[in-house]
């Protein structure tokens, strides 16, 4: 194990494996997604977490923190939900919710179905930094006709940042409490205190705790093949450079040659 490796004793809520187990129960993602959006939810289907989705073997596949769906008495799905927990600021969440957006849809309908079968669905990002650098705690996006936000487009599909580290500039007490969890790992109210037992209990489990060294060297794995990737990338990219300035010295010679040979042709009166 790297020296970077946070033990498995110390898992905060935060860290993605953690939070996607804790958050795979209903019991926990329910409240905790009716404190965040403000709304109720009559049931949900067990949650899923780390849902991998691929609709091509030629494209990029993702993988969920937690992806979750309501469902109604009649067991008809009514909204979906994904749940990031994202610490590194990787400077392209924005353009992550617009795939990820892109793959839910692409799995919600069956072929030959109406696009108006498409339900409520939220993409939820938990993150330290305030990546939009505005100051707030709490970003919520849908999309708004630029000439006049009155106007809204109806797609039903927000996306919403929130940012635990600046909970205490958070109105909503219910929200506060469960970024202040994430923020200070201090469980003050029913749902966080939930949440931390949960989190203890899988701190006492053995078999979670090989269920995270597994993990982390899927991890170490994924890191050191991109690294390896990226100095394969560097070489080539070297090798064509020196392949370019090789060209260029050529190019430079024939031009010196072609004019000292003007330059005899010259002085010889022949041209």
């Amino acid at each position: 194990m790297q020296a970077n490796h946070i033990p498995f004793e110390q898992l905060p809520i935060t860290n993605r494996f953690m939070f996607a187990l804790v958050f795979s129960h209903k019991h926990i993602a329910k409240p905790f997604l009716e404190a965040l959006l403000g709304i109720k939810i009559f049931d949900l289907q067990e949650p899923e977490p780390e849902k991998t989705t691929e609709n091509s073997p030629f494209n990029k596949g993702v993988r969920y923190d937690v992806f979750v769906k309501e469902q109604s008495p009649k067991g008809e799905i009514l909204r979906t939900f994904d749940i990031e927990m994202q610490i590194e600021d990787t400077h392209e969440l924005p353009k992550r919710t617009r795939y990820y957006q892109a793959l839910c849809d692409s799995e919600a309908l069956n072929k030959g179905e109406s696009y108006r079968n498409l339900k409520e669905q939220y993409i939820i990002f938990i993150c330290p930094d305030d990546i939009f650098k505005q100051g707030q705690a709490v970003y919520r996006f849908k999309n708004l006709e630029i000439g006049n936000a009155k106007i809204e487009l109806g797609d039903q599909c927000w996306k919403n940042f929130y940012i635990f580290t600046k909970y205490r500039d958070v109105a909503e007490k219910s929200v506060k409490e469960y970024l202040e969890y994430f923020a200070t790992s201090k469980a003050t109210s029913k749902g966080t205190q939930d949440v931390e037992r949960q989190r203890q209990w899988y701190l006492s489990d053995n078999e979670t705790r090989k269920r995270y060294m597994t993990w982390q060297q899927e991890i170490d794995d994924a890191v050191y093949e991109e690294r390896e990737r990226t100095k394969a990338a560097e070489r080539r990219a070297d090798e064509e450079k020196s392949r370019a300035d090789e060209a260029e010295s050529r190019a430079d010679k024939a031009e010196s040659r072609a004019e000292r040979y003007e330059k005899i042709l010259k002085e010889h009166g022949l041209l």
